[in-house]
């Protein structure tokens, strides 16, 4: 009835994706250079020579507070508190890392800011490591972006010859190793401790907090982990002041976001806005509307792990705060648009495969709790009988034979919803594993269940009883 599609990346219907860049951006591309010596006459690493051999670690930290710089994924945590907790601690190794791990559907930005100016992507890793006080710098990005690890590590070749990483860095007698790591590329990884985890040696899966990084990340060390925007956002602060960074977005979100827009939009792309901008002028003033001329149906505004929003918040403005008013999160500003004739009871269970295949497996009511939902909602129109989520193959339509089928290929363990009736079997079962594990995937995956049947309840309700669909639009996979 639903399909078995996999949920790796969000398609853009074939359409070549458009670049809008703002004030970042603009500058980003206009240092970009094809050897150092042209990036250096472009004025490049002035930033970090400036760190290393004029700024005090408290200067850098202060500008951006005074920035208000906010990290440019997962709830907007502020960058300068981060990197404080590093700076002043007291340890023999410090590391800093910037996590470029493309994992999450619907997110292209990493590929092509990797891409475009690896000078610049160097440079701000150096000025955040002297920051701070790390002596080691990795970037990780998916081994799947070969020719991107490949450009980054001659550019980072270039600059150990003109002394701007290793002994005595910019003559201040400072030692910088930077590196590049290859992860696996699961979107697990995008977790920060799943990846300090990878870095060890070990399966890549997320660790209890507290300890927190900034006071033992990896290998023990005191760590800065910030995604590659966020980066980038620090440079570009200490590089154009704090004056001239404040001039856009909202006062409590200064400066802008690189938005991921995708989905059945007529123009996906990269689009750096102000913090602020609302969903409707992403989507039709800068995407130009939605294809055929659709009305929209649903909105992801931080990527699929954030609640949805239904069409009535098209007036929304999509910043940190605005979305934690009404119970979703900007993520690392990966929108994915849904339009009208859209099946979401389809959606939904393409999700929760999602969510359950890229489960690390550590915590066993996330792993067993997404694979429950997906069988419960891959045959919703049987949530009424006994032990549904406990089943694993199609049942046969003998209601005896079905019932024995339930019996001999149920797993072991016990069924979670055989007290709630309906659509409540599938709400109840996300609220169990919503907060039992060590990172947010199944928070994650349960509230993006959970306000799927929020908003669309008439659609699941009516897919339940009628076993009717009258919805053809896919969200391309």
């Amino acid at each position: 009835m639903h399909g078995q599609i996999k949920l790796k990346r969000i398609g853009t219907d074939g359409l070549q994706p458009h670049l809008h860049p703002g004030p970042l951006m603009t500058d980003f591309l206009s240092g970009a250079a094809g050897t150092i010596e042209e990036y250096v006459q472009l004025g490049g690493y002035e930033v970090a020579r400036r760190v290393a051999l004029q700024m005090t670690s408290d200067e850098v930290i202060q500008s951006l507070e005074d920035a208000g710089l906010r990290g440019r994924a997962g709830g907007g945590y502020p960058t300068s508190h981060k990197w404080w907790l590093v700076a002043r601690q007291e340890a023999a190794e410090k590391y800093f890392i910037c996590n470029a791990n493309a994992g999450q559907p619907g997110g292209f930005k990493e590929r092509f800011l990797l891409s475009a100016n690896p000078h610049r992507i160097i440079e701000a890793v150096i000025t955040g490591a002297l920051a701070v006080g790390a002596s080691h710098v990795l970037i990780a990005l998916p081994r799947q972006l070969t020719e991107q690890a490949h450009v980054l590590e001659k550019a980072l070749g270039q600059a150990r010859q003109y002394g701007f990483v290793g002994d005595g860095v910019f003559n201040s007698g400072t030692r910088l190793d930077v590196s590049v790591y290859r992860t696996t590329g699961e979107y697990i990884i995008g977790e920060e401790t799943a990846l300090l985890d990878l870095i060890e040696g070990n399966a890549g899966q997320p660790r209890v907090k507290p300890p927190l990084p900034t006071a033992r990340g990896l290998f023990g060390a005191p760590t800065v982990v910030n995604n590659l925007e966020t980066v980038l956002q620090a440079h570009y602060i200490l590089k154009v002041g704090v004056d001239s960074y404040r001039e856009v977005g909202p006062p409590n979100a200064p400066g802008t976001l690189i938005f991921s827009l995708s989905g059945h939009v007529k123009r996906p792309g990269l689009y750096e806005l102000p913090l602020g901008t609302t969903v409707r002028e992403i989507i039709f003033e800068y995407g130009q509307g939605i294809l055929d001329g659709s009305a929209v149906k649903a909105v992801f505004p931080g990527g699929v792990s954030s609640p949805v929003l239904g069409p009535q918040t098209l007036d929304l403005r999509l910043d940190f705060d605005s979305l934690r008013e009404v119970e979703s999160d900007l993520g690392s500003g990966v929108v994915i648009v849904v339009a009208e004739g859209t099946c979401m009871v389809r959606l939904a269970t393409q999700l929760a495969e999602f969510f359950h295949e890229t489960s690390c497996g550590k915590c066993q009511p996330c792993k067993d709790g997404t694979h429950r939902t997906h069988v419960m909602l891959n045959h919703i129109n049987r949530l009424d009988e006994k032990s549904i989520d406990r089943i694993d193959k199609a049942l046969p339509a003998s209601p005896r034979k079905r019932m024995l089928t339930v019996i001999n290929s149920a797993p072991a363990g016990v069924s979670y919803t055989d007290t709630a009736r309906g659509l409540d079997k599938i709400r109840h079962l996300c609220e169990f594993y919503k907060y039992r594990g060590d990172c947010h995937h199944s928070t994650e995956a349960a509230n993006s269940i959970q306000s799927l049947l929020s908003q669309f309840a008439d659609e699941f309700e009516s897919h339940r009883v009628n076993l009717e669909c009258n919805h053809e639009r896919l969200l391309k996979v």
